[in-house]
């Protein structure tokens, strides 16, 4: 059954809502959304800054070297791993975007979801604009869907996408106003961009959201700040991580790489070390991995092995 709560925040969504459309991509049908599916079950991301940031520092696995240790200074949280960026400066991030492949998931336990997003803001503020994909076993049946997310509103489904699309992402203000945010992305290269209707901000949260930019795989949590069971979701490769047009690693950030950890302390996705390019790198799910709470065995000459296969939800 699917997790129902008390507060479903309606958007009209312009091509998306009303009486629902379906188009093609890749020849494959897709059904843009004629309401609230399962995504508004869920809020990504709620009082990350506040609660599920758990220790500073991830221990180094011993006798490794540095090109296949995990990256310096990785934190630990219950629900995101990814990369976090901070402005060197006082000046504020005012874009991001990044793209990923939505990935085949899978679990013991019903109803088990993941998500792949990013973001401005919600680190070091409670103000955070973010856009993504959903992924739930739904009695059985896998349902993956592209949200956005203002919170502290639940997620807003946009469509549902074919396991394995290509989704490209961008967060960024009109041209026309520096309160009035756009939230676009393509499925699989195509053409026509998807866009959400332009997302009003005022200036406090328009603030709030320049203080950090994220990619991030997370553990879905309920209303109720309940985290919902995580499901395996195997590797996820970020590509493209720009922030003010510029690379994820780029010398105008504070780059914070954040492991996500189960409630005993056990890493169980966790991030690689960025590529030369400086914005691209992946989640890694060690759950499955018989050494799950260490890294070592996983990371190998810089690069994550596949994990194994064994998973305890």
């Amino acid at each position: 059954m699917r997790i129902m709560l008390s507060k479903i925040h309606i958007v009209s969504l312009a091509v998306f809502v009303g009486l629902g459309t379906c188009s093609l991509v890749n020849g494959v049908p897709i059904l843009h959304a004629t309401k609230n599916r399962m995504t508004s079950d869920f809020v990504f991301s709620q009082n990350f800054s506040h609660k599920h940031l758990l220790v500073s520092k991830a221990q180094q696995p011993q006798g490794t070297s540095t090109t296949s240790s995990p990256p310096a200074n990785m934190q630990k949280s219950e629900n995101w791993a990814g990369y976090i960026d901070s402005p060197s400066s006082s000046s504020g991030y005012t874009s991001v975007s990044g793209s990923w492949i939505v990935p085949n998931i899978s679990a013991r336990q019903q109803n088990a979801a993941t998500a792949q997003w990013i973001g401005l803001g919600g680190s070091s503020s409670p103000d955070l604009l973010q856009m993504g994909t959903s992924e739930q076993l739904e009695n059985g049946q896998l349902v993956t869907e592209v949200f956005w997310e203002q919170l502290p509103a639940p997620a807003q489904t946009v469509m549902t996408v074919p396991i394995g699309s290509t989704i490209n992402a961008t967060i960024s203000p009109s041209k026309n106003s520096s309160l009035t945010w756009n939230l676009t992305f393509t499925v699989n290269g195509q053409s026509q961009t998807q866009t959400i209707p332009p997302v009003t901000l005022d200036s406090s949260y328009a603030q709030g959201i320049g203080t950090s930019a994220e990619w991030i795989s997370e553990e879905p949590s309920t209303q109720n700040d309940q985290l919902v069971p995580l499901a395996y979701m195997g590797t996820v490769s970020y590509q493209s991580a720009l922030v003010n047009g510029q690379a994820l690693s780029s010398a105008e950030n504070q780059v914070q790489p954040i492991a996500l950890v189960s409630s005993n302390g056990k890493i169980l996705i966790a991030p690689s070390a960025l590529g030369t390019d400086g914005e691209s790198f992946s989640t890694n799910d060690l759950s499955k991995n018989p050494n799950t709470g260490s890294t070592k065995g996983y990371y190998q000459n810089g690069n994550p092995r596949s994990p194994s296969n064994s998973r305890h939800l």
